[in-house]
């Protein structure tokens, strides 16, 4: 569609911010520390700002219309997402403090899935998030992001491009095959199950 746009995000984008946090779903409340939704919405717009962890504007594109956000992806070299852990881990405390390890105590389970999570490999130009705006289905926006997702691959040197994809989200799982993506492996942990899809690039 030629009326949409895909931008680098905005770091004042409450709609990014909102989109972010809708991809991480509800490992978020792990994430940030509460059980509050207030507290982990207000957590992940803290870290949409900022930069130099992974969940930020900083690794962003938007899908606008006009002033209007639509969906929202965040892609980036698997060494890059790996080497921003410990980052990201530092700017949660700095936000959460004694609040995020009260709560991880609490849901220990939880958290060593979060931890322990290996998204990728080394090679692999990584979709980390990917959403859209309910109102926007139907108009390929996802799609178009993944096409940017790998244009941005193919220009940083990668052939391969990957993401994971919830186990019951078949929907995504076959729009993601749809376009190429296949699944190599599986990640199974007590709060996490995933299929990582991995799409060689021409």
């Amino acid at each position: 569609m030629t009326n949409i746009s895909i931008v680098q995000a905005n770091p004042h984008s409450l709609a990014g911010a909102k989109l972010n946090l809708m991809a991480v779903g509800e490992i978020a409340h792990t994430i940030a520390g509460s059980s509050r939704q207030s507290v982990v919405d207000a957590t992940f717009r803290k870290l949409w700002k900022s930069r130099n962890n992974r969940f930020s504007h900083q690794y962003a594109y938007e899908a606008k219309m006009g002033d209007s956000t639509l969906g929202m992806i965040t892609c980036l070299p698997i060494t890059v997402l790996d080497k921003l852990v410990s980052s990201t881990v530092k700017q949660l405390f700095s936000h959460r403090k004694l609040a995020l390890i009260g709560y991880s105590l609490l849901h220990p389970r939880a958290l060593l899935s979060t931890i322990t999570l290996k998204e990728g490999f080394a090679g692999e130009f990584h979709i980390a998030t990917l959403a859209a705006m309910p109102e926007s289905r139907g108009m390929g926006i996802g799609s178009q992001l993944i096409h940017h997702a790998e244009t941005q691959a193919i220009k940083q040197g990668f052939s391969l491009c990957s993401l994971t994809v919830k186990k019951e989200n078949h929907l995504a799982a076959k729009l993601y095959a749809r376009l190429g993506y296949e699944v190599t492996s599986e990640v199974n942990k007590p709060a996490i199950s995933l299929y990582r899809m991995v799409k060689k690039l021409k």
